[in-house]
């Protein structure tokens, strides 16, 4: 509604200004930068669609190998066997309860300071430190320093996904759309035109409203779901 708003207001402005000054060479002109406009506008939008589709997956999964890689971790630590691979894998099951069940809440809030960074922090601090004993636990121990740095790897991405900008080209693209507007004043409006272009626009709000939603895609209706995390949950919970 707000993209079909903009358009018409636009559209219907335009027109009452121009009316008594467009000619035959007007609408020629104005038919075909139309064209050439609507063209570009729809390169646009597609190159805006595909870049936030492309980051859309890439952070879908990286929280898969996420999960994937946490489970690695909570396996080598079962085969560590001692006092201190135990404490850190109370502290995995902690982080896998806290971001299945606070999802990426806190992460927006306070992303620096949130529990499941500060949690972390502790199950890095605590692999690092970890003395083995025996060659079994020596590759172990080499196996879990890749698993953490992956997490890491992982866990940042998100970070950085929770401060994510709006791209450019959405504010090129509603430019275009504005100027779309004013050369279409070379129809003259009535009701099966302004029918035909809301449709029009309405589609490309369309476009613009899941651009918009995959630029973050950590909160609002196209958010992701820490679904890794609540399968490793009810896995944990089961085995409890």
């Amino acid at each position: 509604m707000i993209t079909i708003s903009f358009s018409l207001i636009i559209y219907l402005f335009s027109s009452h200004l121009l009316k008594d000054h467009i000619n035959k060479k007007h609408e020629k002109m104005g038919r075909l930068l139309f064209r050439v406009a609507a063209s570009l506008l729809a390169f646009i939008l597609s190159i805006s669609f595909a870049n936030q589709r492309v980051y859309y997956s890439k952070l879908q999964n990286a929280i898969e190998a996420e999960a994937s890689a946490i489970v690695d971790l909570k396996i080598d630590l079962d085969f560590y066997q001692t006092a201190e691979a135990n404490e850190v894998q109370d502290k995995i099951i902690d982080y896998v309860m806290q971001v299945s069940g606070d999802g990426w809440q806190s992460l927006q809030l306070n992303p620096l300071h949130s529990e499941s960074i500060i949690l972390f922090l502790e199950i890095y601090s605590d692999i690092q430190q970890l003395e083995p004993q025996t060659a079994l636990q020596e590759r172990l121990k080499g196996n879990m320093l890749s698993d953490i740095d992956k997490i890491s790897d992982y866990l940042e991405l998100r970070l950085y996904s929770s401060k994510h900008e709006f791209s450019p080209l959405i504010y090129i693209s509603i430019f275009g759309l504005a100027a779309i507007m004013i050369l279409f004043t070379v129809y003259p409006p009535d009701r099966i035109t302004l029918l035909f272009l809301s449709i029009y626009v309405a589609f490309i709000g369309i476009v613009l409203y899941f651009i918009l939603m995959m630029s973050n895609p950590l909160r609002g209706p196209l958010q992701i779901e820490p679904g890794p995390f609540l399968l490793l949950k009810e896995t944990i919970e089961a085995h409890r």
